[in-house]
């Protein structure tokens, strides 16, 4: 099985679809299965202090942070007005380019968005 990439594309609202790919992210981990999870368009909200309105999903994003890599979009950072200073301290985004991103995906066989 080639790698797998999870996209955070929307705002992370109670009970949403969001929330549910954060879990699967986790179970991921759980299983010693180390996706890419990268975070676009709105869901870079997600990555804010106040956005995080359970502590285990700030938990699961720490976690994947250091495990496996959390990576963030800089134009959609930059379309919000969001710099990695306002982002979430204990999880250690990567800020990458849309030509990196482009590259990471192209290694994975399976992509899903959320």
């Amino acid at each position: 099985m080639g790698e797998t990439m999870l996209i955070m594309r929307k705002r992370l609202i109670p009970g949403a679809r969001v929330e549910e790919g954060l879990r699967f992210s986790a179970a991921m981990l759980g299983m010693d299965y180390l996706p890419i999870m990268v975070f676009v368009d709105a869901g870079v909200e997600i990555l804010l202090p106040e956005a995080l309105y359970k502590n285990n999903l700030k938990d699961y994003l720490s976690v994947m942070s250091d495990l496996a890599g959390v990576y963030v979009l800089e134009d959609s950072l930059t379309a919000r007005g969001i710099t990695k200073e306002d982002l979430e301290e204990s999880i250690s985004a990567t800020v990458v380019d849309f030509s990196e991103f482009s590259e990471m995906a192209k290694k994975c066989s399976i992509i899903t968005s959320y």
